[in-house]
């Protein structure tokens, strides 16, 4: 890419009227910088060469869409000056999300430094590059008044359900080394058509980025490769109607989008994932709002001498009414 050079990436669009509302597109522009310039030239730089109005430059201020060497750029204190040399990145949301419904049993738990929450659908786990404050992590940190707190693994955007929280880098190492001892069950929830041929099942094998576009969705293959990791989620049919069927998921390992993988290998992905399944068609039954994954339960010993704890977080009314 030559210095000067901007070029734009959008959100791979998604058919369904939540996703328009609740996860906007997103349009990268990215530079360069070969001169210094002052705190509120390179605003105004940064709003030509993004080309946006007054509105869209203040939204990216007021989200914090401006990365500087890959950091995010901390408006509480902003530099006097951006200096030559620097990589900048500006990511603009296309506008304004609205905001997403929190639930009245948002925190499930807090206890021995560890917070669990029933994090809605369409609200990510942690910041994203295009906004540093519509995120759980950011919610929890305002309402706890804990502003080291941090998640300890992450859900998808439109999956539901329990994530757990540590307040300080102690407990943040506890559930850290306990999730990859595989120390916390967690089982969720999932909404598939069609229907399995299967009562229970067993899905293994190496996961890894897929090698064909769109980008950013993983693939099983055949065999291990050095972008590969292992995964192994475990299948039981909880109840079947028309043609969709309700599924619980135990993942013997955290790899990201397995569960979506593993259900859509076998044919039957899970409804409103139009990543890995047909694309959003209103009415079909392989379509819904969101995709239908839902982290119902968490069972694990949160505390290092303290008792196993069970958590459960009801699904939400659009997974119950789909």
């Amino acid at each position: 890419m030559s210095d000067e050079e901007a070029y734009e990436h959008r959100a791979r669009p998604v058919g369904s009227p939540a996703a328009r509302r609740f996860d906007p597109p997103v349009r990268a522009t990215r530079w360069l910088e070969l001169r210094t310039l002052g705190w509120d030239a390179f605003v105004a730089e940064a709003g030509e060469r993004a080309g946006l109005d007054s509105i869209g430059l203040a939204r990216v201020l007021h989200h914090g869409g401006i990365w500087l060497d890959a950091r995010p750029l901390d408006l509480a204190r902003p530099p006097r000056e951006v200096r030559e040399g620097v990589h900048v990145a500006v990511y603009a949301l296309a506008y304004e999300p609205e905001p997403v419904p929190l639930p009245d049993d948002l925190v499930l738990h807090d206890a021995d430094g560890v917070v669990a929450a029933s994090k809605p659908a369409w609200l990510p786990v942690q910041g994203t590059r295009a906004s540093q404050r519509v995120s759980l992590e950011a919610e929890l940190r305002a309402r706890l008044e804990c502003p080291e707190l941090r998640a300890a693994h992450r859900l998808d955007r439109q999956t539901s359900g329990i994530v757990l929280f540590a307040r300080d880098g102690e407990r943040a190492g506890f559930l850290g080394r306990a999730l990859q001892e595989r120390r916390i069950e967690r089982t969720y929830l999932a909404l598939v058509s069609p229907q399995p041929k299967e009562e229970e099942w067993t899905v293994t094998g190496p996961l890894g980025p897929a090698k064909l576009p769109p980008r950013f969705r993983f693939e099983l293959r055949a065999r291990a490769e050095r972008d590969t990791r292992p995964s192994e989620t475990l299948f039981r049919v909880v109840s079947r109607a028309s043609e969709r069927a309700l599924v619980e998921c135990r993942p013997k390992t955290g790899r990201t989008h397995q569960l979506r993988v593993h259900l859509a290998s076998g044919g039957t992905p899970i409804a409103g994932d139009d990543l890995y399944g047909p694309p959003y068609r209103e009415g079909a039954p392989t379509s819904a709002s969101r995709v239908q994954l839902h982290a119902a339960t968490v069972r694990a010993r949160l505390a290092k001498r303290g008792p196993e704890v069970e958590l459960h977080a009801r699904p939400p009314e659009d997974f119950e009414a789909t």
